[in-house]
């Protein structure tokens, strides 16, 4: 067996590939960027002296994101069924079931085999139902050999982990799966290996997890025919478990209970107190009420939607605690700060400016306000320079926008993302 890049293919066998993967992705279009994530890998098996040939009929994939192509297979099928095969592929590998393999075992590091146990051909049909009543294939029919619930006289809409456990202790007797490869179970395959360059690390699959979620979810809002399954596979992709919303909630609180449980004396109201007393005036204890600043940052590179959204958040939770207008002002900034505004509710602040980014300067110029701020909370998407210290006596906290952005060691970090608020 012999493992090479797309070349070792011949002109026809190549013009099928090519047009298998313009035909899936017009097919389903918020997969595109998956199907081209595919590295194809040859898999020649003309020279190898064991005459019992691999079951590459399935294009099966690893983890790494290669997919393996025998020639024959290839030459034998039409264009419409090598594209459904990549879709169902680039299916098992977004949906991690390799990951969620309870069959693998030791076959993760161990030796690679293509002889596969009964549990693993039953998680292969597991897995296959879940995909493939999800799957829009336009007008090419399943081939013979793809699964689907139905066949199995299952109910649509489940999970693989629900299939498996219908499926019963074992799939044999049953119309198999075809080998969807190491993606799909987790057990390494002798075709497995080095054809191509190192595939897609875990940064880059997550990054392409992310991005197909955000198509799925457009295309939903555009045409509204994205299959139930895949809606809820992006919602859980985009979608923290602990909702952002409830993290900064929790963290501007915390900021301005601190500041509202300080307690201080002051002569400007006495004591109740002072009237057993006689000629001696005893202060009172005073309760402040927190000052809070809110630094926008308003360069190019911010989203004016989730801008907005996040400064609805922060002004409900301070009115919550009884910081009203008058104790809010707000400091657009790019690369330099703007005069504080003070409005009546978060759709009326102007978002002036749209250069550069330093929010350095943003907090330089909410810290000088008078009165001075207690708390200052910073929505930003972190691509800034920040000032080593943070300002004197003032609690800081930032709502940082993109993950690659970065926030100071001092400040209390919230991430912000896209969805509903919970």
């Amino acid at each position: 067996m012999i493992l090479g890049p797309i070349d070792r293919l011949d002109p026809e066998q190549r013009r099928r590939w090519a047009g298998a993967r313009v035909w899936a992705a017009h097919q389903v279009p918020y997969l595109a960027s998956a199907l081209l994530a595919l590295e194809p890998v040859v898999v020649d098996q003309t020279q190898d002296p064991d005459t019992r040939r691999l079951d590459l009929s399935a294009l099966p994939v690893d983890n790494e994101w290669h997919v393996y192509l025998d020639p024959e297979v290839i030459g034998a099928l039409d264009v419409a069924t090598i594209g459904f095969w990549l879709v169902h592929q680039v299916s098992h590998l977004l949906r991690h079931h390799a990951d969620r393999s309870p069959a693998a075992g030791t076959g993760r590091t161990g030796s690679p085999s293509t002889e596969r146990s009964a549990d693993l051909r039953r998680w292969n049909l597991a897995a296959d139902a879940e995909i493939d009543d999800d799957l829009v294939a336009g007008d090419a029919a399943h081939p013979e050999s793809a699964v689907t619930p139905h066949g199995l006289g299952l109910p649509d809409s489940l999970t693989a982990e629900e299939y498996w456990d219908l499926l019963g202790g074992s799939s044999e007797g049953r119309t198999g799966a075809a080998d969807c490869g190491s993606g799909c179970d987790g057990w390494r395959r002798p075709w497995d290996g080095n054809g191509g360059d190192g595939g897609l690390d875990d940064t880059g699959r997550r990054l392409l997890h992310r991005d197909v979620a955000r198509r799925i979810r457009e295309h939903h809002r555009k045409f509204g025919s994205t299959p139930a399954g895949w809606q809820r596979w992006a919602d859980d992709i985009l979608e923290p478990s602990v909702s952002w919303q409830r993290l900064l909630a929790s963290a501007v609180r915390r900021g301005v209970t601190d500041v509202a449980g300080r307690v201080d004396f002051s002569y400007r109201k006495p004591s109740r107190r002072s009237s057993v007393a006689g000629d001696v005036i005893l202060p009172s204890l005073r309760r402040p009420l927190p000052k809070v600043a809110m630094v926008l940052d308003t360069s190019g590179s911010m989203h004016d939607r989730l801008l907005a959204q996040s400064l609805a958040e922060v002004a409900g939770v301070l009115r919550s605690l009884g910081v009203g207008r008058r104790h809010l002002r707000i400091v657009c900034c790019d690369a330099q700060a703007f005069e504080a505004q003070r409005v009546l509710k978060a759709e009326d602040v102007r978002l002036l400016g749209g250069g550069g980014t330093d929010m350095g300067a943003g907090l330089a110029g909410a810290s000088g306000l008078r009165p001075r701020p207690d708390v200052i909370v910073v929505l930003t998407d972190g691509h800034t320079p920040w000032p080593a210290t943070p300002p004197r006596g003032i609690r800081v906290v930032v709502g940082l926008m993109d993950p690659t952005g970065s926030v100071p060691e001092w400040a209390r970090a919230v991430p912000i993302g896209p969805g509903p608020a919970q």
